[in-house]
């Protein structure tokens, strides 16, 4: 994991934070919702070992990444505008993405908005539906994720619950059992946060 490395690439007025590693023809790893680019971490150290530069972002507000000033302008449009800067950035004309959950549809709507930079998309766990098609989503579960927040107001009263001191210590405490490369970074601001709470 330590080959891995890290860094912040301005988009658009917001860093995100990439992790990378390899080198050879771009894969671009996209995460699914609540995780980060370290749900790709094996299957990255796998990508360059078979000769390819694999990169995995954290989306805006996720992770290392800056969140947006709006939290309208974190909409699936302004993830693949990321998307575009940030391969833009890297100087990378075209990927292969590879989305799971929440990430496939950014990859899929990158190949459909952006298909001059894509060469080609796979993805895990979301199937492909057309923009608006939201007649087969509705008769998902429930109690999906994604569904269940869609309701105004019940991510707030799932997780609002909690006190910002509890939540960052959680996020603390698994930061200290997880070894990672940016491990020292993330418990310095978790530590700042604490003391600003």
């Amino acid at each position: 994991m330590d080959k891995i490395q890290h860094k912040q690439v301005n988009v658009g007025g917001l860093n995100l934070h990439v992790a990378e590693i390899g080198s050879g023809p771009a894969v671009l790893l996209l995460h699914g919702f609540p995780e980060i680019w370290y749900s790709w971490r094996y299957q990255m150290i796998a990508l360059a070992e078979a000769g390819f530069h694999a990169i995995a972002p954290d989306f805006r507000g996720y992770g290392l990444s800056d969140q947006p000033s709006e939290p309208e302008k974190a909409g699936f449009y302004d993830l693949v505008e990321d998307m575009v800067g940030l391969l833009d950035a890297l100087g990378i004309d075209k990927v292969l993405v590879v989305g799971k959950d929440f990430g496939a549809a950014i990859a899929y709507y990158l190949g459909l908005c952006h298909p001059d930079r894509v060469k080609g998309i796979v993805t895990l766990g979301i199937p492909y539906l057309k923009p608006g098609a939201r007649e087969k989503w509705d008769s998902a579960p429930k109690d999906l994720y994604s569904r269940h927040w869609q309701e105004p107001g019940r991510g707030l009263a799932d997780l609002g619950r909690f006190d910002a001191k509890t939540v960052v210590r959680n996020i603390y405490t698994f930061s200290l059992v997880v070894n990672c490369p940016w491990q020292k970074m993330v418990r310095r601001i978790l530590e700042q946060l604490l003391h600003i709470i």
